[in-house]
């Protein structure tokens, strides 16, 4: 158990972190539930074999959704609650960054939740407080084939398994066909110049001209060809464009960084120039998907928790993998887990309770792709009803590169200001900062957080 003075000092870090993934909409942020009706009844929760007959007893799950894919989480835990009399789960769901601080302000005061949910990449600092109970997890008797291969080694600190995974997120290309056809573009851009091509051709001024025109008005710009989230989603995608390149520098243990520049400078090159060379995409833009549902946005980088909410609009659209701007395909992505904290005054019974819940929801997360999501459950999987968009997300599994579980990592991958992250997204696309600069700033900030 580490010292009450490192879990203080993190407890601290972890009110910067924010929806540091940001695979939720940003929808009124609490939503608690108990045993509620449900629509439909799933196969009844199996109990893990080697158990003993399990007593009626109420546990607690606490989770960061606050969109449309909290809607889903809800639907699932009434639809465990009323398949079985014996385990009741109580539900909470805040903004990331407050669960995590409700997660160990309860731990403190010896009250800790009996299921924790959060990323991958944000599970090696609670590993390194103490909190979480890697036990709970060896009891399950996972299967490793059973999950997808980059969720299943997300799970894993030290050489331990921490968490059960549940899903697993990324970023795709969207794009309106209806919008494509009008410019002459019959397919969705696969590489850096078709990118650019396509980008010019569908950003129009007031006078009908195109990026790619002479004439063309930069100040007076009606439809843009491209948009993407100028906040921390910049860092992700420089981070998967650092990887196209075969270049990852972040790993679990480093104690420094030294960015090669090299490598990181043209990753950041990119996204500016979309912005202030080719005129592509807007300064500040704050919501892509806003600008794409109203088609003022032809093209998009976002998220697959983006797909539920497209059911409406009135244009043709798609999906397409992440354009290889560089050498090879890569991706940013992110996976969310189930995870047991530790407790100081350990039940028996609801810990039982808490794996039988983890492995009904891992089993039935079919129903979670619902929401967007990719069950890590290779089943359950199999098993979903694929929302319309999504197959491209699919295809990105293979080279998705996720960031390490870091014990640092709520500070060194923040979303909330001044984090190096952000600080190093807004300095491209909002400050047009030159690169070589950028990189020399995040190395000395990523480095300030390190040797602390």
């Amino acid at each position: 158990m580490k010292s009450k003075k490192l879990l203080a000092i993190l407890l601290s870090a972890v009110l910067m972190l924010g929806t540091a993934v940001g695979c939720s909409s940003s929808a009124p942020p609490a939503s608690q539930g108990g045993q509620q009706e449900s629509q439909s009844q799933s196969q009844e929760a199996s109990q893990p074999s080697g158990e003993t007959e399990q007593q009626p007893c109420t546990i607690t799950y606490y989770g960061g959704w606050t969109g449309a894919d909290l809607d889903k989480m809800s639907a699932l835990v009434d639809e465990f609650n009323k398949s079985q009399d014996a385990i009741t789960v109580e539900f909470t769901s805040l903004q990331w960054s407050e669960i995590f601080t409700k997660f160990l302000a309860d731990y403190q005061s010896g009250a800790s939740p009996d299921v924790v949910a959060m990323h991958t990449f944000e599970m090696g600092q609670f590993v390194e407080m103490g909190v979480l109970n890697s036990d709970e997890v060896a009891a399950m008797a996972l299967n490793e084939s059973d999950y997808a291969k980059t969720a299943w080694d997300g799970c894993m600190y030290g050489g331990k398994l921490y968490g059960v995974p549940i899903d697993i997120n990324m970023h795709a290309l969207y794009y309106n066909k209806d919008l494509f056809a009008k410019a002459g573009i019959e397919k969705a851009p696969a590489t850096k110049d078709e990118f650019i091509d396509a980008a010019q051709k569908l950003t129009l001024d007031a006078n009908g001209k195109n990026a790619a025109d002479l004439s063309f008005d930069a100040n007076n710009i009606k439809q843009y060809g491209f948009g993407f989230l100028q906040n921390h989603h910049g860092f992700y995608q420089i981070y998967g464009l650092m990887n196209q390149q075969g270049y990852n520098p972040f790993t679990a243990d480093m104690t420094s960084i030294s960015l090669d520049a090299s490598k990181t400078v043209p990753a950041i090159q990119f996204l500016e120039d979309l912005i202030y060379k080719y005129h592509v995409t807007p300064v500040g833009e704050k919501s892509p998907i806003d600008d794409f549902k109203a088609g003022n946005a032809a093209m998009i980088i976002d998220g697959n928790w983006q797909l539920s909410g497209l059911s409406e609009v009135n244009f043709d659209w798609d999906t397409a993998e992440y354009p290889q701007i560089f050498d090879q395909k890569a991706v940013w992505g992110a996976s969310e887990l189930l995870a047991f904290p530790q407790s100081k005054n350990p039940d028996a019974n609801k810990q039982q309770a808490a794996r039988t819940f983890v492995k009904w929801l891992s089993e039935n997360s079919a129903k979670w792709a619902e929401s967007g999501q990719i069950p890590a459950n290779i089943k359950a999987q199999e098993a979903s009803n694929k929302l319309k968009g999504i197959d491209a997300y699919y295809a990105e599994l293979d080279y998705v590169k996720f960031l390490p579980a870091h014990p640092k990592a709520v500070e060194l991958f923040s979303s909330k200001a001044p984090s190096p992250i952000l600080t190093m997204a807004q300095d491209a696309c909002l400050n047009n900062k030159a690169p070589e600069e950028i990189v020399t700033q995040f190395e000395k900030d990523l480095n300030t957080i390190l040797s602390k």
